[in-house]
């Protein structure tokens, strides 16, 4: 069996925190829906090309992960 290579990601690709319309930040999925809290320090950054689904629901924004 061939191992397959670990892909590195890109260092120069910034982190992004989504934000929902009431302030709290995404922490994750639970049961195939996202899950927000009021806690920043649980906010799980992602890549730019990973939140287009979290961006579809109304009133939700990015944050760059060095601004916070």
């Amino acid at each position: 069996m061939k191992r397959r290579p670990y892909r590195k990601s890109n260092p120069s690709e910034d982190f992004y925190v989504v934000v929902n319309q009431n302030g709290e930040v995404y922490v994750g999925l639970k049961s195939g829906y996202p899950v927000y809290s009021n806690d920043w320090s649980q906010a799980k950054p992602l890549f730019i090309t990973n939140t287009t689904y979290l961006l579809k629901e109304k009133g939700t924004e990015l944050i760059k992960e060095s601004e916070l």
